[in-house]
C-alpha cells in the first residue's frame, strides 16, 4: 500500500479486513485515471493454502 501511496496515488479505503475465496484477506481500494476502483488484496498466509 505503501508504494501505491508513494506514487501519488490516493487510497479510498484501507486496509480493511474481507473474506476471499480462500478466507481471509486484507484490502484496500483506489481509483484509476479513469474512475474504476480497484482493489489490492492479500490473503496472509498464502503458502498454507
Amino acid at each position: 500500500m505503501e508504494h501505491v501511496r508513494n506514487q501519488g496515488v490516493t487510497i479510498t479505503e484501507g486496509p480493511v479486513k474481507r473474506t476471499g475465496a480462500e478466507g481471509s484477506i486484507t484490502s484496500f481500494y483506489f481509483r484509476d485515471p479513469d474512475g474504476n476502483l480497484i482493489e489490492v488484496s492479500a490473503y496472509p498466509n498464502l503458502h498454507d493454502l
